[in-house]
């Protein structure tokens, strides 16, 4: 549920952001924006125009950064690395309702490298003491997508890489165990 209510607000954000923008209303927009979604997600919320970031917290831990140089989410396993030559954009820490354990993730845009290095690059770095649960690498004229997954007795990590346009993203998701 608190899931859904931060994504509906991230839109309502992403709205109320360009409303404001072109409006030349920027800080009274940013204002009631943060205002309504501390209500409604019962958290801190902090919009920076002015940095192109949003960051919301709440209570219990969760999290969401949204923005140009978005970092790792407060608490992400410090033995999890992440290819060295992406620049995030959004990343989220929530709390599973079920195991009240910690689920992460991040999306950004790979600034070195193809699709293929940073498949290779994650197939090394968790080769030893991992067990790999999916792997799958698609070559195709419209653009290579690879997704990898990989499990242990604290972990389970996915990670997603393709091309849209001229950029290629890249997800990870990471769910404690």
């Amino acid at each position: 549920m608190k899931k859904r209510i931060l994504s509906t607000f991230g839109i309502f954000v992403i709205l109320i952001l360009f409303i404001s923008t072109i409006s030349g209303c920027a800080k009274v927009g940013t204002k009631i924006a943060e205002k309504a979604i501390e209500k409604a997600a019962g958290g801190n919320v902090d919009l920076n125009l002015d940095e192109n970031k949003v960051n919301i917290k709440d209570e219990e831990g969760n999290q969401t950064q949204i923005g140009e140089n978005a970092k790792l989410p407060d608490g992400w396993p410090s033995e999890l690395s992440v290819y060295p030559d992406v620049k995030l954009s959004m990343s989220t820490k929530t709390k599973n309702g079920d195991t009240n354990k910690n689920e992460f993730s991040i999306l950004g845009e790979v600034t070195g490298g193809t699709i293929k290095d940073v498949y290779n690059w994650y197939k090394d770095k968790y080769a030893t003491g991992w067990e790999v649960t999916t792997d799958q690498y698609t070559e195709s004229s419209d653009g290579d997508v690879a997704y990898i997954n990989f499990k242990n007795d604290k972990y389970d990590v996915g990670v997603m890489v393709g091309k849209s346009g001229d950029t290629a993203t890249m997800t990870m998701t990471v769910v404690e165990q």
